[in-house]
């Protein structure tokens, strides 16, 4: 039989039907939520976001926090998608209940936020973190365990803005030939602490008193009597709003010596946020052509100095 070109040439358009109904689809708009590294489903955690949990740095391990209001220390959550705006979830709790929940932004390798609320003395606290972009989040990090500071008792004074007892002045060790440089700045903390009010209103250019630092000479008088107020530039009349002084020397000259060392207690000082230092400035102030001299009490202030038994 012979070949009909008219069967061949319906064949083979046949055969090109067939081959274009296998070819690809053409490829669709990219979705709304593209870019965002979020998983189809929720993880088991109930997570959406493919990230890793941030890494808890501070406090961790039940240490004991020296503030009431610590500062939390992470390392970022990772993600192979790159940085894509994240925030983070924070979440502070008691064994009771949680007490505390922010969401802040990122920095660029690790974050530090500092808590907005005061933590009871002496309590056990637990905080976590995870990522977040929008309404998309990732796993929690495990729970990390801190301690609130012990509540302060300080001894042999009072709180009622007066000195209740002075001790002596602290012994020379063997073959000292004057006292080293001291680092109370403990008792100083303890009373911020205690009084957050007096810390916050000690500026008296502004309108401060003088009752945080009448209580701080007197909590470190009460463990050693070698402290005072400075006499600022040596004036006995112009005493330091943020300064304490040590006196050094083995004799008991003490009242308007400059055998001192000198100490600023208190950073930012006027400032909004004014925080608990111990900054030895004995050197740049002998070293700028002026000097500190020690006194207690300070002008304008009457205390009766009871020794501590």
């Amino acid at each position: 039989m012979k070949f009909d070109i008219r069967v061949g040439i319906c064949l083979a358009a046949l055969t090109i039907s067939a081959a274009c109904s296998k070819s690809p689809e053409a490829p669709t708009a990219p979705s709304a939520t593209q870019g965002v590294p979020s998983a189809a489903t929720a993880a088991a955690d109930g997570s959406t976001l493919k990230f890793s949990a941030p890494a808890l740095i501070a406090p961790v391990g039940g240490d004991r926090a020296e503030d009431r209001r610590p500062t939390l220390i992470w390392a970022n959550a990772r993600s192979k998608y790159g940085n894509f705006g994240v925030a983070y979830d924070i979440e502070v709790s008691t064994e009771a209940a949680t007490v505390y929940e922010r969401t802040v932004g990122e920095s660029q390798h690790s974050g530090a936020h500092l808590l907005e609320f005061e933590t009871e003395f002496d309590t056990k606290y637990f905080w976590r973190m995870r990522a977040r972009v929008g309404n998309e989040f990732g796993p929690w990090s495990s729970y990390a365990e801190f301690l609130s500071p012990k509540k302060p008792v300080p001894t042999g004074f009072s709180f009622a803005g007066v000195a209740s007892c002075t001790a002596p002045l602290a012994p020379m060790g063997p073959g000292e030939t004057r006292k080293p440089r001291p680092n109370d700045s403990a008792i100083v903390r303890a009373v911020a602490a205690a009084f957050p009010a007096a810390l916050v209103n000690s500026c008296q250019e502004h309108g401060g008193t003088w009752e945080f630092m009448d209580r701080s000479v007197d909590a470190l008088r009460s463990k050693d009597g070698r402290y005072g107020y400075n006499a600022k530039r040596g004036d006995m009349n112009n005493p330091s709003v943020d300064v304490v002084s040590y006196f050094y020397a083995n004799t008991t000259d003490f009242q308007g010596s400059e055998k001192v060392y000198i100490f600023d207690v208190i950073g930012g000082h006027c400032g909004p946020s004014p925080n608990i230092v111990w900054n030895d400035v004995t050197d740049i102030t002998f070293n700028s052509g002026t000097l500190g001299r020690t006194m207690y009490p300070r002008p304008g202030r009457n205390v009766t100095q009871t020794p501590c038994e």
